[in-house]
């Protein structure tokens, strides 16, 4: 079964691109019924739909009914009770009763370590920072994933049109250049280069097809989408994109570095998660350095059951009464209070399970602190490459704004210098994919350009178009 289902698995791509060849070539494929978004609304959507997003925020309301929990230490237990006693012996005090029935209106104990309580609170204090932080962390993700898929199927649409395109101008290319080896006007050799670039053509049009399918699936996937129902607004092609800041790259990648070690949850994470180890670790000693003071008492209503006492005095007038000794049959009000501070011993040995825990908070410090060296190196890195992408996306996107200008400028050229018999129709070919090319690379720029700056707001954890962005231009 198992060789059966890894053939299948194999033979499936084989099998689609067979298929693919034989079916006829598709045209771009138009979205229908598919809704067009911005990106803004498509973090909306992708924030109300995340699993991920909801279980943070649930974590973080848990994180803060647990500080809710270490302040109820705070606060005494107050009981009521009703006992039933039954006891024997054959001599001593408690052979002066049967048992005793209990009844206690109003029971209250309390009890507290002044160091665990304090360690305790501030830990889950900084637990719910943690569960907090991670809620950001989750949401920078899912914007990051956002607009990467989102100008990742951008891109993947227009160059559809694009290829699309192409070989429509492939194709008309061949048909004027039949027309023109049947006049005998052109050699074959240019009839048979004409037919290769139109074939040659036709794979990357399934390719680009392909990709723009698998596009929209991962884009609809990560807007939490069950099967294809919103698609991309082509219109974000046309926004200025702001200037990356010309001023020193090295100053900028130091300032982003610094603000990304200030404000990135990941970091903010660890270092509080540093913190609690540090707590629990102080909270373990506090078993040994703070005695427990407690307080306790009742108020109730007590009945005894007492035997008779035989004091071997002969009968008489006279019986002696020792119902101050084993208590009447009657009911009679009681109430206790009780004061104590209580010190473990016990927790002074290393042997102790607390002097153990204590131990153990005390690696989990210092594996805080390799972890939080590691990730500020490696945060480093990262900003300084997505800043250099960053750089690069924009002065491309100048460079290419600046040539489909140029080819633009170019086709018209070479239409009206084809028409008027100047060129060949092999030079108008060539003009026609230069604008082409030209217009692929300005969509690759653009693309890069936003996921970079996404890249760098989720490396950073902060807004930081005012640091390297300029006006828009």
């Amino acid at each position: 079964m198992k060789k059966y289902t890894a053939f299948i698995k194999a033979a499936a791509p084989a099998a689609f691109l067979l298929t693919a060849f034989l079916l006829p070539l598709p045209a771009a494929a138009p979205d229908d019924g598919l809704k067009k978004i911005s990106v803004e609304d498509a973090l909306r959507i992708a924030l109300e739909n995340n699993r991920d997003y909801s279980i943070a925020l649930g974590r973080m309301g848990q994180a803060r009914e647990k500080v809710n929990a270490a302040w109820g230490q705070l606060m005494p237990a107050l009981e009521s009770e009703a006992a039933l006693t039954r006891q024997y012996a054959e001599n001593g005090f408690m052979s002066l009763s049967d048992g005793q029935y209990d009844i206690k209106f109003a029971q209250l104990r309390f009890g507290i370590n002044p160091g665990v309580f304090y360690n305790s609170l501030q830990l889950t204090k900084k637990a719910y920072v943690v569960a907090k932080e991670e809620v950001r962390r989750v949401r920078s993700d899912i914007e990051y994933r956002v607009i990467e898929s989102y100008f990742n199927l951008l891109l993947a649409a227009e160059m559809t049109l694009l290829r699309n395109d192409s070989l429509e101008v492939l194709k008309s290319n061949l048909r004027d250049v039949e027309n023109l080896y049947k006049t005998g006007s052109v050699p074959k050799l240019e009839l048979l280069q004409a037919r290769v670039q139109y074939r040659s053509q036709e794979p990357l049009v399934l390719e680009a097809e392909s990709n723009r399918r698998v596009a929209l699936d991962i884009f609809n996937y990560t807007l939490g989408s069950d099967r294809p129902a919103y698609t991309v607004d082509a219109k974000v092609l046309e926004n200025a994109v702001r200037a990356v800041s010309r001023d020193d790259g090295e100053v900028k990648r130091e300032a982003l570095t610094a603000l990304a070690l200030k404000n990135r949850p990941e970091i903010i994470q660890i270092e509080k998660k540093r913190e609690i180890a540090g707590h629990g670790e102080n909270a373990a000693g506090s078993y040994y350095l703070w005695p427990t003071f407690s307080v306790g008492g009742y108020y109730g209503m007590t009945k005894y059951q007492p035997n008779p006492v035989d004091v071997g005095l002969p009968p008489g007038p006279v019986t002696p009464d020792f119902s101050q000794i084993s208590g009447s049959d009657r009911w009679q009000r009681t109430w206790q209070v009780r004061m104590a501070a209580t010190y473990r011993w016990g927790a002074l040995f290393p042997t102790d399970p607390s002097r153990a825990l204590e131990r153990e908070e005390k690696l989990k410090v210092k594996e805080a602190e390799e972890e939080l060296l590691k990730l500020k190196r490696f945060i480093a890195i990262s900003i300084s490459l997505s800043y250099s992408k960053l750089g690069t996306a924009y002065l491309t996107i100048l460079s290419q704004r600046e040539n489909v200008q140029t080819a633009r400028e170019g086709l018209r050229i070479a239409r009206e210098s084809y028409r008027a018999g100047v060129i060949k129709n092999a030079d108008l070919l060539a003009a026609e994919l230069s604008l082409t090319n030209a217009r692929t690379g300005y969509i690759n720029a653009v693309n890069a350009y936003y996921t970079a700056l996404a890249a760098l707001k989720r490396e950073t954890g902060a807004d930081i178009d005012t640091i390297i962005l300029e006006d828009k231009k």
